[in-house]
């Protein structure tokens, strides 16, 4: 009986534990906010930073397309362990655990306009 109580609870737990789990995974809007503001000033040059347009170094991919290619806490860690680049042109930044954190938040508010949604299989 209690086996049977437990198992036709937990659907109902589960239900009411997602929002708040959910509202934990939302990131600070100042985070985004200080994350473009790092982008515009760091990464511009060479990455297209927003919603839509080509990066200007052919071999930067734009921020749209680098947020489906992490998780958030994986892009986070990337940024705070130095990221690995594939050219020359990249600068090496030392970036502090708060910039980390806020790069990588803006980055992945861009997730929904990512062209290799489809590529990677993202839903």
């Amino acid at each position: 009986m209690r086996a049977r109580i437990l198992l036709l609870a937990l659907p109902l737990l589960a239900t009411i534990l997602s929002p708040a789990a959910a509202q934990e995974a939302q990131p600070d809007p100042a985070d985004i906010a200080a994350g473009k503001t790092l982008a515009e000033a760091n990464c511009a040059i060479c990455h297209a930073i927003g919603p839509a347009g080509a990066s200007t170094l052919k071999v930067a991919p734009p921020f749209r397309d680098i947020a489906l290619m992490y998780d958030p806490e994986e892009l986070e860690d990337a940024f705070n362990e130095g990221v690995p680049t594939d050219h020359p042109a990249m600068p090496d930044w030392q970036m502090t655990p708060d910039q980390a954190r806020q790069l990588a938040a803006y980055i992945m508010s861009l997730r929904d306009s990512g062209k290799l949604r489809s590529e990677l299989g993202k839903p």
